[in-house]
């Protein structure tokens, strides 16, 4: 007698007790230790079990970059409804700095969900969705600074780009192995903060 189909809700079940096996590993031991040999081992099935609810492993890897980013990315959204009542500059400040606290607090996690991709030369669809998402929102902060004549009138999502970009460059130059100081990556951040901020500001005649 063959056994009962699993419905939706149970098949998503496993797959979010998969991707916390996974989360675990992570923390414990970085995320190259993520395979699907040591996920199964860790929740005692055989590892061949995994691909009944993932293609492969790189998916698995993929699909719990995803589930992190979603949640860093609702963390984003506060700064757009703040600045809609809030001192922009402010506004602008605490955004970048929950970059520099979420990779302080989840160096492991940081790695997997925003240099890993760099490092493995691996960018999935989900993830440049993912992060295209977030200098939307960024672009719209900065759009009502320049609205407000704060910042520098130019095309938001370039500045938006630009400012991320700087912000993110000294973690991708570290974490891919380009730098390997992390006092010098941690004085280029506060630099590129105070360099962002300037780049943004309304340039006086």
């Amino acid at each position: 007698m063959s056994r009962p189909k699993k419905t939706e809700l149970q098949l998503q079940a496993i797959r979010e007790k998969i991707l916390d096996t996974a989360y675990a590993i992570l923390e414990a031991d970085g995320p190259e230790a993520i395979s699907s040999r040591a996920i199964a081992k860790r929740m005692g099935v055989a590892h061949m079990t995994l691909y009944t609810y993932f293609e492969n492993q790189s998916a698995i890897i993929n699909a719990l970059r995803e589930r992190e980013l979603a949640k860093l990315n609702q963390l984003w959204l506060q700064f757009e409804q703040r600045a809609q009542h809030e001192a922009v500059t402010q506004v602008v400040k605490d955004a970048l700095m929950l970059i520099v606290q979420y990779e302080r607090t989840n160096p492991k996690l940081f790695w997997l969900a925003l240099a890993m991709p760099e490092a493995m030369g691996e960018r999935s669809e989900q993830t440049i969705l993912r992060r295209q998402e977030r200098v939307g929102v960024f672009a719209r902060v900065l759009k009502l600074g320049m609205e407000r004549d704060i910042f520098e009138l130019r095309p938001p999502l370039l500045a938006a780009a630009t400012v991320l970009g700087m912000i993110t460059a000294p973690y991708v130059l570290f974490y891919t192995g380009q730098l390997a100081n992390i006092a010098i990556r941690d004085q280029m951040v506060n630099e590129m903060m105070s360099a962002a901020i300037l780049y943004l500001k309304k340039q006086t005649p």
